[in-house]
């Protein structure tokens, strides 16, 4: 509070409530009823940027650390690498084990614990970063692993199993077995997730060779994949299955965003095949998970839970996860007031959950530090370590998940020239990455004074090129780091990361060489290069006053 009071110092007749489910551009506030020189005024107030705002003339310090810049160029490649060694037939941790073309596998482990299956919803996001890949490098060795996965879907689609057939239930099978049989054992079953990632991962395939040339009339055998999975979608998301930890059964957030997800991009694969009926479907079925999507924020505790009427606090890292995997800029994108302050909660509570992480919470600039972060508050799951099975850990993937979805913000903010906006919802968030330090003229609006509370309602806006918003985007992408920075810590010399790392010491446990890892941390590390485009982009426009 006593930063909020320092920060506090002009008043302005207006109040705003801003709706913290989408990414929104606040061009709402009444700049004429700010008191204080504006950047919209360009004569005087870009003369006031170029001698108050020096973060808008060099990336933030972090992104200058030469050791830290060789190891996310190093570790790019090496978590591609990684990927690449667990797909079939010969990836270099499976060749000769009877593993199929196109098959993911999750880990080269066997025992304790034995992760050598074919998740589909792991492979499905792992073939996404693939997708990636060949978007940008035309590799064609990319394009050969990818056709061979396509093969592999069609392959398990029809592959029956305790779940059921094709058309009855079969679809929501969560894992198979390397050789593409049925794992029969006892399992979380349904996990209604994987559809919906692996139409998401087919319908960017299909973009993507669209915009290399192919004849839409040519992917017919892409759509012929794609829609059993969303037909799959459409009909069993209002239904419970298990979460994509494979522990809970009931309705998650994270399947409903991957399946609001896999409908939207549906409707429109469908009705450039003609398949209007389809598409209409999905369509008002995307506007139902849309409407059942707003039930995961809980008011009370003031951020979104994981599972739905669940005994545990609804902290989790899979939250961010929908976000990544299942955003939308309609509803809940990576950078929206929702997710940032659920992102907040769920630091703040792994700051404190972790021995590793005792440390101040502040670092000597007085600004928030990176912490490593667990899958939720009340894990147990050691990874298969049978002399600690009552304590959990923190994850490689879900402490690269909080620095991608911090990226993402700063990505979004950079490229911004709307006011920022802070509500009762982000202030914990926001406010320490603000100096406290006064200045000669602070361009800001308390909107506090004249707002009745709600967790919506704005209690500051900033600027756009003002030196809080510019502070802001810097510290933040500093912050971001961190989470990389602790990555880079407990990964092997060899770039090599297993599941978890120990709550005590650090070192690494669980299932080694998880390609979610992989994938977890490629996919952080291409979210800050965007965020870094979008902080040149933001410099050079303001360099031009």
């Amino acid at each position: 509070m006593r930063l909020l009071s320092t920060l506090l110092r002009a008043t302005c007749a207006l109040a705003l409530v801003v709706d913290p489910t989408a990414g929104h551009s606040i061009d709402s506030v009444a700049l004429s009823s700010i008191r204080r020189p504006s950047v919209f005024s360009r004569v005087s107030s870009f003369s006031w940027l170029r001698k108050q705002s020096p973060i808008l003339i060099s990336l933030p310090d972090a992104a200058q650390d030469s050791d830290f810049a060789s190891w996310l160029s190093l570790q790019s490649v090496r978590s591609f690498e990684g990927i690449l060694a667990n797909i079939g037939p010969d990836g270099a941790n499976v060749a000769g084990q009877n593993v199929n073309p196109g098959v993911v596998v999750a880990s080269p482990s066997r025992d304790h614990p034995n992760y050598f299956y074919h998740w589909v919803r792991d492979g499905a996001i792992t073939m996404r970063a693939l997708v990636d890949e060949y978007e940008n490098s035309g590799n064609a060795s990319v394009k050969e692993l990818i056709d061979a996965y396509v093969d592999n879907v069609r392959s398990t689609q029809w592959t029956s199993n305790p779940s059921g057939q094709f058309g009855r239930g079969g679809l929501g099978e969560p894992k198979f077995e390397v050789n593409g049989k049925p794992f029969v054992g006892t399992w979380g079953r349904p996990q209604r997730d994987g559809p919906a990632l692996r139409a998401i991962t087919l319908i960017s395939y299909a973009r993507t060779l669209q915009r290399r040339g192919a004849p839409m009339d040519s992917l017919r055998y892409l759509y012929d994949l794609i829609k059993p999975d969303l037909e799959y979608a459409s009909k069993f998301w209002a239904s419970p299955g298990f979460d994509l930890w494979e522990e809970q059964q009931g309705l998650h957030f994270f399947t409903a965003m991957v399946q609001f997800k896999a409908l939207l991009l549906g409707q429109e694969i469908a009705s450039d095949f003609s398949d209007e009926g389809a598409a209409r479907w999905y369509h008002i079925q995307a506007n139902g998970l849309k409407q059942f999507l707003l039930s995961f924020w809980d008011e009370e505790r003031g951020y979104l839970i994981e599972t739905l009427a669940s005994p545990r606090s609804g902290l989790d890292a899979a939250l961010l996860l929908g976000a990544i995997h299942g955003g939308s800029e309609t509803v809940f994108p990576i950078h929206s007031d929702m997710i940032i302050t659920t992102l907040q909660a769920l630091v703040t509570d792994m700051r404190a959950r972790y021995p590793i992480n005792e440390q101040d919470s502040y670092d000597s600039n007085r600004f928030p530090t990176a912490v490593g972060i667990g899958r939720y508050p009340e894990d147990v799951y050691s990874g298969g370590d049978l002399g600690n099975s009552e304590l959990g850990n923190p994850w490689f993937l879900c402490t690269a998940t909080v620095a991608h979805t911090l990226y993402g913000l700063v990505e979004h903010l950079a490229l911004s020239n709307s006011a920022l906006i802070i509500s009762n919802l982000t202030a914990d968030f926001y406010l320490p990455f603000i100096s406290p330090t006064p200045v000669m003229e602070p361009h800001y609006c308390d909107f506090s004074a004249t707002a009745i509370w709600s967790r919506s309602a704005a209690i500051l806006g900033f600027m756009p090129g003002s030196r809080e918003t510019e502070q802001v985007i810097s510290n933040i992408f500093h912050y971001a780091d961190g989470f990389l920075k602790i990555v880079k810590k407990h990964a092997d010399a060899e770039g090599n990361m297993s599941e978890q790392f120990d709550r005590q010491t650090g070192f690494m446990r669980g299932a080694r060489q998880l390609t979610w890892s992989s994938e977890s941390v490629l996919g952080a590390i291409k979210m800050r290069e965007r965020a870094v485009e979008a902080i040149e982009k933001r410099r050079a426009y303001f360099q031009r006053f």
